[in-house]
């Protein structure tokens, strides 16, 4: 019996994750969203401005239209009024002190309603309680322009009703009955408008924890990625880079040496154990592969770029890449390398060059003519056949003449 299909479960998008009734999140991530949210209103508040400033024009050509001398007498409090306005389309502008964005919103709007009612206070006229209705206008800055958040925008338009309340009440000129449908109009559409803000921010929050989520999915993703082309490209014994990453390594370090006229700083070094097979026969295969590591770890603590490397080109045959780097260097590379690993002192008695692991070396640089990794890997491997042949534990540079030069 087949075991039935599973059906692939989508990646959490998080448009599932629950937003408590009074919106607040867990402490970082708060913090967070307040920044984001910053974020966006900043882009609004810096087009809103011009529309502010056309609602201000309007209100004074109504004024104009309806007494000259109440427009003499009030357009200092539009002025002032508008100066908190200005400080804050400065602060969203240049994105300086983010932090005090929103304070900023709240002083502008407590600004405006306070001049609103002042000027239906101190105004002789018989429409003057007009002026009162304008509290309506900061509570819809916070909540449907400026888009501060919700406690703010909650808290700051009970301080903008509390202030009506109080003109109102010592404001004898308007009825009991005209400061209760003054008040209900404002407190109803401060009503209205922070339902719609609660709403609002309510989907601001879930598309924030959304974006979250899935930037937490491309990271792990990217981390994943990161990881399979490490194993990819890695020899799984020696934590060398195997032959296949070897080959797009060197070949994209070849491209660019030509590119930049830098031939004569970029050398392979291939080295082979001498007598490896005699050494597995005689210790085992275990034994050889912790051999094989203690090499490999020789060439990698010399390595000192970030575009060198140390790859694994066969089963005891090893690559070092240096680039960036004088012919004498790299020769002299070579020899130390060669030296350092004699110097561990690991034991072969089958070996008929020493009584110790060594290996042959044979080097060559990049020279006009090469464009791909094969072919300088195959300069380098016609000096290790020479190491060889001299009697291994040698290091055998092959210039660009194609002359062997013992070192």
């Amino acid at each position: 019996m087949s075991d039935s299909p599973r059906t692939a479960q989508p990646l959490p998008s998080g448009s599932d994750l629950p937003i408590p009734w009074h919106l607040r999140l867990p402490r970082p991530l708060e913090g967070d969203f307040i920044r984001y949210l910053l974020q966006f209103s900043r882009s609004i508040i810096i087009s809103s401005v011009t529309v502010i400033l056309l609602l201000y024009a309007a209100a004074l050509l109504v004024e104009s239209s309806v007494s000259v001398a109440l427009l003499e007498q009030n357009w200092r409090l539009r002025l002032f009024s508008f100066i908190p306005v200005a400080a804050v389309w400065w602060l969203a502008y240049t994105d300086e002190h983010p932090q005090l964005l929103q304070p900023a919103i709240a002083v502008t709007a407590l600004t405006i309603a306070a001049t609103h009612n002042y000027t239906a206070f101190s105004t002789d006229h018989p429409l003057a309680y007009i002026y009162y209705i304008g509290s309506i206008l900061p509570i819809l800055l916070m909540a449907t322009i400026f888009r501060i958040s919700l406690y703010w925008a909650l808290s700051v338009s009970l301080l903008i009703l509390t202030i009506l309340i109080i003109f109102l009440a010592v404001d004898h000129r308007v009825h009991v009955s005209l400061s209760a449908a003054i008040f209900f109009l404002v407190s109803a559409s401060a009503l209205l408008s922070l339902v719609g803000h609660y709403f609002f921010e309510r989907l601001q929050r879930q598309h924030f924890l959304a974006e979250r989520v899935l930037a937490m999915h491309r990271n792990e993703l990217h981390s994943a990625n990161q990881a399979l082309a490490s194993e990819a490209n890695e020899d799984a014994l020696t934590g060398a880079v195997n032959r296949r990453g070897m080959a797009v390594r060197l070949g994209s370090l070849i491209h660019h040496a030509r590119q930049n006229q830098q031939l004569g700083q970029l050398y392979v070094i291939l080295f082979d154990i001498d007598f490896f097979k005699q050494f597995n026969d005689a210790y085992g295969h275990p034994a050889g592969d912790d051999c094989l590591k203690q090499i490999t770890d020789v060439p990698i603590s010399m390595i000192r770029s970030d575009k060198d490397f140390v790859a694994r080109y066969g089963g005891e045959e090893f690559i070092v890449v240096l680039s960036g780097i004088q012919e004498n260097d790299a020769v002299m590379f070579a020899e130390r390398l060669r030296t350092r690993i004699e110097q561990l002192g690991i034991e072969h008695s089958g070996s008929r060059a020493n009584n110790v692991v060594t290996i042959s070396i044979g080097i060559t640089g990049l020279v006009a003519g090469i464009t791909r990794s094969e072919e300088m890997i195959k300069r380098a491997d016609e000096a290790l056949y020479e190491a060889k042949g001299a009697g291994r534990n040698k290091t055998i540079y092959l210039d660009e003449d194609g002359t062997f030069k013992h070192i």
